[in-house]
């Protein structure tokens, strides 16, 4: 796997306890993902070089991650100045695009989701486990701990794939990711 780099992911303290990598906003239960995106101090460094599309990286696949360290330090300084709790996302995952060199080292595991690589990265495990696959367990973070046990609901999602209509449940982008959450400390390197 490859370190994508980090998400910028807003908090919430989800009754169901899902802390993986969707992040529309759209529920109560996730967050939201670069929730100043559209601020003018943002916009374009996020345009340019986050939340790139087809037009940007043609068929190459990309995850809408950040490694740059500076860039993300301003963005949690805003957060902190508007007072909006927040939590970094480490991201590691088989898309080889973008790669983060300067990996944070105190994180703390959250486990493996399966989800779109870019936008706002739809999760299948969040979004289905509950409703269609309830037999499958998650962990506390709402993820699986282990790939082994991804690998089982990936198999019986194709299954159910083959099995009912079209677009029963979302098809895309999807690849499986290994999530981490940053030490904020550490990574503004002992700031309080």
């Amino acid at each position: 796997m490859y370190t994508n780099g980090i998400i910028v992911q807003r908090k919430t303290d989800a009754p169901c306890g899902y802390r993986g990598i969707d992040g529309s906003g759209f529920s109560y239960a996730v967050g939201e993902n670069w929730f100043l995106r559209y601020e003018e101090n943002f916009e374009e460094y996020y345009d340019e070089n986050i939340g790139l599309t087809y037009y940007d990286v043609g068929d190459r696949e990309w995850v809408n991650a950040c490694t740059d360290r500076a860039h993300i330090r301003q963005y949690i300084e805003e957060a902190e100045k508007r007072g909006i709790p927040y939590r970094l996302i480490l991201c590691e995952s088989c898309v080889p695009q973008p790669i983060m060199e300067d990996v944070p080292q105190k994180k703390t595991f959250l486990g493996y989701d399966y989800a779109y690589s870019d936008g706002d990265n739809y999760s299948a495990v969040y979004n289905e486990i509950p409703c269609v696959f309830d037999s499958f367990r998650l962990n506390e973070n709402g993820l699986f701990d282990r790939e082994e046990e991804l690998q089982k609901y990936l198999e019986a999602r194709e299954k159910f794939v083959r099995s009912h209509p079209p677009h029963t449940l979302e098809d895309g982008g999807f690849v499986i990711f290994r999530l981490w959450e940053i030490d904020r400390s550490e990574f503004m390197g002992g700031q309080p």
